[in-house]
């Protein structure tokens, strides 16, 4: 049972680790306003976001982008990891359904689909013991 324990912890690790450097570089553009109109660009996804009907789709494209950035981050280092997770959950749910009706499951929406079952994921199960998570529970 101890190696069962340790081989999830390692596998929440992997999982958390790699999932939010996926996240960052994905983020950081379009919080800061930056990859102009190319696919993952702030002004590509305002534009999108426009398209689907939604207000103030510049500011929508800067939360977004900050929640996969700091959302990235706070998944590596394993801090509110089931929080952070949530949020993830509802960015890739949006973004999956969004790609999905415009161009398909198959080398497209299977991309952020992917992310979103990972992040789902770590929002049932947490962060394991290899996370700030874990520390300040244990500081408690």
């Amino acid at each position: 049972m101890s190696d069962l324990l340790h081989s999830t912890d390692l596998a929440l690790f992997i999982l958390r680790v790699g999932t939010g450097l996926i996240f960052i570089p994905h983020g950081y553009p379009k919080m800061t306003g930056g990859g102009g109109a190319e696919k993952g660009g702030h002004a590509h996804l305002a534009q999108s976001l426009a398209q689907m009907g939604l207000p103030f789709p510049y500011a929508f494209a800067a939360l977004v982008g900050a929640i996969e950035f700091f959302g990235g981050l706070l998944l590596i280092i394993g801090l509110q990891t089931q929080w952070a997770s949530l949020a993830l959950v509802f960015v890739m749910l949006v973004a999956t359904g969004r790609v999905l009706v415009q161009r398909g499951f198959v080398g497209n929406a299977d991309f952020p689909f992917s992310l979103l079952v990972a992040t789902l994921a770590l929002a049932l199960l947490g962060s394991g013991t290899a996370s700030l998570d874990q520390i300040f529970l244990a500081l408690k």
